[in-house]
């Protein structure tokens, strides 16, 4: 899982496109997934940015977990 602001200074969408590139060139077992939000930085601050990658974080851990842990 790779999470790229689109306007980031530090971290430029270039290094994170060939992560991405280099680990599906590799055949990874698993689909890497990749959200870029052209509106963000380094750090998101866009409340619905947060959602969707916390969504997307919630449904990529569960899935590599084998299900979502208890929350007790």
């Amino acid at each position: 899982m790779v999470v790229q602001g689109g306007n980031d200074v530090r971290v430029v969408k270039a290094e994170s496109d060939r992560i991405v590139d280099a680990l599906r060139g590799r055949g990874v077992e698993v689909e890497v997934e990749y959200m870029v939000k052209d509106n963000e930085g380094h750090c998101f601050v866009n409340p619905d940015n947060n959602i969707d990658m916390y969504r997307m974080a919630d449904r990529f851990l569960a899935r590599h977990l084998n299900g979502r842990p208890d929350a007790t």
